[in-house]
């Protein structure tokens, strides 16, 4: 039986608390920052996908291989949908490490994370369990209707600690609340590192102060910090924006909007598909 995994179970849930004081130590430490970029980080690529519901109204053209065949109104669901349906090797995990770890009461405890391609088979078994390309998917769509933001790509962290093999081995499908997600540590983190943990190509969010009362709904949300209220009203850090438009459901007089450029997700898609061996 592997034991890195379990140790690495007890051992992150005992340091959890500590994730935003490390985080900052890397801005202050060149090279702790560099030390935990090439040992967790290095080669990492994590899209953050918007919430489903913020853009449920809008039609985008995409050239993916849905079951309906035709026009569709394409959400971001469906985006990690469309790589599930790429993959035959599926882990679905029976508990999120971020909310067990953090003691998570807002949000089930054990909607945990959906992992892609060979590294999958070397989890431990009561982790979770292999899952069909159909079951996975409703899965997400169970997750989505809890409010929780998926987040996809290459994370070295998570096929270190579950003892998966090479980076290549393992995509990571996170299904993220506001108060647990370890990328929670975007705002104290190294630019290096954050760097990884983006917006998905194509997504912008704007603010109109017109419509801005200023109520603080978006900056309590935010979880990386990107929204302040400045002289009454709402003003956005878009280089800290990652688009999970928690903000644009939330906000009370739809002064927040969120738009796709129907142009470049096809190719986003892809992208994030080349990431892991499928």
């Amino acid at each position: 039986m592997p034991l890195i995994p379990y140790i690495s179970v007890k051992g992150l849930s005992k340091v959890f608390w500590s994730r935003f004081g490390l985080a900052a130590f890397t801005r202050r430490s060149k090279v702790f920052n560099k030390v935990v970029t090439k040992t967790l980080f290095d080669g990492d690529d994590m899209v953050v996908l918007p919430k489903d519901d913020v853009v449920r109204s809008r039609r985008i053209d995409m050239n993916l291989d849905f079951e309906d065949g035709g026009e569709s109104t394409v959400l971001p669901s469906d985006i990690v949908k469309d790589i599930i349906d790429r993959s035959s090797d599926i882990f679905i995990m029976n508990f999120c490490l971020c909310r067990k770890s953090n003691g998570c009461d807002d949000f089930p405890r054990d909607k945990g994370c959906v992992f892609l391609g060979k590294g999958v088979h070397k989890i431990p078994v009561d982790f979770g369990h292999l899952a069909s390309r159909e079951e996975a998917k409703r899965y997400i769509d169970e997750c989505t209707e809890l409010g929780l933001v998926h987040i996809i790509g290459r994370n070295k962290l998570d096929s270190i600690w579950l003892n998966t093999g090479h980076k290549r081995d393992l995509m990571t499908i996170c299904n993220c609340c506001p108060c647990c997600c370890l990328w929670n540590m975007t705002r104290n983190i190294s630019d290096e590192i954050g760097g990884v943990f983006k917006r998905l190509n194509g997504v912008s969010v704007s603010v109109d102060v017109g419509r801005c009362i200023g109520c603080g709904s978006c900056q309590e949300i935010c979880f990386t910090k990107a929204i302040s209220i400045e002289n009454g009203k709402c003003s956005l850090n878009l280089d800290m924006c990652r688009g999970c438009g928690r903000c644009v459901e939330l906000c009370p007089v739809n002064a927040i909007s969120l738009d796709f450029d129907q142009t470049v997700i096809s190719g986003e898609v892809d992208r994030i598909n080349s990431l892991v061996n499928l």
